[in-house]
């Protein structure tokens, strides 16, 4: 058990970052010797996979009732975030010419 709320905030091992998520009460990093806690394992792939079940059978009830709309709305994100990676591109380009002509213009006063 790890009763360090400061470790286990801080820690990225799979069993603190389990014991943030609230999968696993206040588990967190098991000293190495003590092994593998393999009833402990097949506990959690059980809760992961019911999560799992769960997050699948909201995914087919969301796309059924909301399907349409959140295709319209993923469509126009799409569509913004394409306008701003081109918007980007051409002032990068921009960018560069001004760089590349001003780096000219130094490169020739610099030699007179």
């Amino acid at each position: 058990m790890c009763d360090d709320r400061v470790h286990r905030d801080e820690c990225d091992c799979y069993d603190c970052v389990e014991a943030k998520m609230g999968r696993r009460a206040g588990v967190c990093c098991p000293p190495a010797e003590q092994g593998f806690d393999v009833a402990a394992m097949w506990k959690d792939a059980f809760h992961q996979a019911y999560r799992d079940v769960q997050v699948e059978i909201f995914k087919a009830k969301i796309k059924t009732s909301m399907g349409k709309s959140m295709d319209k709305a993923a469509g126009l994100v799409l569509s913004a975030m394409l306008e701003d990676i081109q918007h980007g591109q051409k002032k990068a380009q921009k960018v560069n010419a001004s760089r590349e002509k001003f780096e000219k213009l130094l490169q020739e006063t610099l030699k007179v």
